[in-house]
């Protein structure tokens, strides 16, 4: 058989074994990725079929940057910034803990140099973004809950993937070792190297889609989105991984705005067909390609203490999430009430402030003569928000909080007199102070009632299930590095064993613990309570488009004006007016129509955005409303397609 049709045909099986499984695996109650993973394994015992090696390049660079772009899509950036801490935790500081832990352990038992052993923890370390919340959804854990896995997910593999190569370098005789301060500095470039180009990526991207007119078009642009933040983040030596989620990120929850219904619905069903098949596939794989590893340790007579050495390491690390479960959970309720008490008391400072009093205020406050270059500013707030106060910062503060009080004490007898710009000026920043504020207390409220319980530290400790990257990192070790083969066994084992084991252990466990999610009642008031918001939003439009039109004379049929208002859920009305129209006349009152809705359409989504990145109402209700504005747009398009 030609090597192209043999291509042919193993891929059309693979699909099919797929669809299968994952068919059935929904039919018992089964995660997909743990079905695949275990027949995987089956395949792989089977002498008939014969194995192959896939490139641990190709994996990281091909595979897995779409399926973290995908996922990226679909995270909301409010919940995730709202979970930062929570999450930085997880996937930064737990998974070098692990690594070291792990690294340590290894490096003791086996006299292996301690940066290989550190290498292989930074391997086994991130828990893989897709099983877990696969599992979770499907099992219908808190928003909270699913959020923080998401995110965890996310990031970790970054984290991972920077401290294994920095072990490499360090293990390469033939390289330089690095210092502790370059590889201080060189984690710190790959962050921030990487968010930069995510942002402007993103952005960019979101920007572009916002102009096309072809969906085919559009479509593709987004399958090339991944692929060149990745690349771009390698070319200038900062993480691929972080750019291709920050660019998901900011295209998710930027172009649900922007982008066109039709588009983004393309866009989803693509990308749900690709993971779809790229996701389970990689799972198929993972145990498809255990007993080739199993058979290269047990050639050499090691397999028993590879094995027992594998179930240490498992040890290990489950040890280490639950271990950190309360101290995680200490940390966020003692940081609840610190933030619930600050803003308490700014509420109570700035209650019923109008924005006269505050611009008189700020006038008062110019006397002050308090200078500072914006650069140390804002160095100065960057290093407030992570809790590092300087001593100069705290001079500094001393003087203004005597300043602030010998004017309090002392007012000026004559208001200060504020010229036009600086009035607008402050007027600007008035409105921006009441954002930030009314988005604080968001917060705080979405805190208090998604707030963390011990059953939920249970589940995140049980979710830490391994994956791809663990599989594909490990294969990334030189091969003449000592007991390569024994190493790439572990981190087999490690990923199997958890995706089994806590994959089959987790439902039974949220069953029995039962976490609260949102209730299904307390979704639905949000929805028509942002319905109402938007109504009024949309109608304020119509009707200053209304008298617009007026103005110019092109006024608009009263039947027109009742329609729009009305929003009918059935086309009767729009029907009607269709009927009765001579479509050939300019403005007709189709056309009227058409064009008042997508005005009202227009300021809808402009007032669903800002209720969005207030965090006023919870993601699950945005996105409700989203889909109902996007099936009105579709409606919409349907019927100018017509008109055309």
């Amino acid at each position: 058989m030609e090597s192209i049709e043999l291509v042919v045909l193993v891929t059309v099986a693979v699909i099919l074994v797929i669809g299968v499984v994952a068919f059935f695996a929904g039919r018992i109650g089964v995660a997909a990725p743990l079905a695949l993973t275990v027949v995987g394994v089956g395949l792989g015992a089977i002498p008939a079929i014969p194995h192959f090696e896939v490139e641990p390049d190709l994996v990281l660079t091909v595979i897995l940057p779409p399926l973290l772009y995908a996922a990226a899509r679909q995270v909301p950036f409010v919940d995730f910034r709202r979970n930062i801490r929570v999450i930085g935790f997880l996937a930064i500081v737990l998974v070098v803990v692990s690594a070291l832990l792990v690294g340590a352990a290894v490096s003791l038992i086996w006299a292996l140099p301690l940066a290989l052993g550190i290498a292989l923890g930074a391997v086994v370390a991130p828990p893989d973004a897709v099983a877990a919340t696969s599992l979770g959804k499907r099992l219908g854990l808190p928003p909270r809950i699913v959020t923080i896995l998401e995110g965890e997910g996310l990031v970790n593999d970054a984290t991972a993937l920077v401290l294994l190569s920095t072990m490499l370098a360090i293990v390469d005789v033939h390289a330089e070792t690095p210092s502790g301060g370059m590889v201080v500095l060189t984690f710190l470039w790959a962050v921030v190297g990487a968010l930069v180009i995510g942002v402007l990526l993103g952005g960019l991207t979101v920007a572009l889609r916002k102009r096309i007119t072809d969906g085919v078009l559009d479509t593709a642009v987004s399958l090339v989105v991944p692929f060149v933040a990745f690349l771009a983040g390698e070319l200038v030596h900062s993480s691929g991984v972080v750019a291709v989620v920050v660019a998901g990120i900011v295209v998710g929850n930027t172009g649900g705005f922007r982008i066109r219904a039709s588009f983004r619905l393309a866009e989803a069903n693509t990308w749900r067909a690709i993971t779809m098949i790229v996701e389970n596939g990689v799972f198929l794989f993972m145990g498809f390609q255990l007993w080739p590893v199993i058979g290269s340790v047990a050639g050499d007579g090691d397999l028993p203490g590879v094995l027992a050495l594998a179930g240490l390491v498992i040890v290990l690390l489950v040890g280490i999430r639950f271990a950190s479960m309360p101290l995680l959970l200490w940390t966020i309720r003692r940081r609840y009430r610190k933030r619930a008490a600050q803003a308490d008391a700014v509420n109570q400072r700035f209650e019923g402030m109008t924005e006269e009093d505050f611009q008189r205020r700020a006038a008062n406050f110019q006397q002050l003569g308090i200078k500072g270059s914006p650069v140390r500013n804002m160095l100065r707030g960057i290093r407030a928000s992570l809790g590092i106060v300087t001593e100069k910062d705290r001079q500094q503060r001393d003087r203004v909080a005597a300043r602030i009080a010998e004017l309090e004490a002392n007012p000026p007898t004559e208001p200060v007199e504020l010229d036009e710009t600086a009035r607008a000026r402050f007027s600007r920043s008035f409105q921006g102070f009441r954002r930030r504020l009314e988005q604080q207390n968001n917060d705080l409220s979405a805190e208090r009632d998604q707030a963390l319980s011990w059953r939920d530290g249970v589940i995140l400790g049980l979710s830490g299930m391994r994956g791809v990257v663990t599989v594909a990192a490990v294969q990334t070790i030189p091969d003449e590095q000592p007991m390569r083969e024994a190493l790439v066994l572990i981190a087999f084992a490690v990923a199997i064993v958890t995706l089994v084991v806590q994959g089959l252990l987790l439902p039974i466990v949220v069953r029995r613990l039962r976490p609260v999610g949102d209730a299904d009642g307390g979704e639905r008031g949000e929805v028509l309570e942002l319905r109402r918001l938007l109504k009024d939003a949309g109608d304020a439009a119509v009707t200053e488009a209304v008298a617009d039109a007026a103005a110019v004379d092109r006024p608009v049929g009263p039947r027109v004006i009742d329609e729009v208002g009305a929003q009918t859920e059935t086309w009767l009305g729009r029907v009607e007016i269709w009927a009765g129209t001579d479509l050939t006349q300019p403005d007709n009152p189709v056309e009227q129509f058409q064009r008042l809705r997508r005005i009202q359409l227009e300021a809808e989504r402009a007032a669903l955005r800002d209720a969005y990145e207030r965090g006023a109402y919870s993601s699950e209700a945005v996105e409700v409303m989203r889909a109902a504005l996007d099936s009105e747009e579709l409606s919409l398009d349907a019927v100018d397609s017509r008109l055309e």
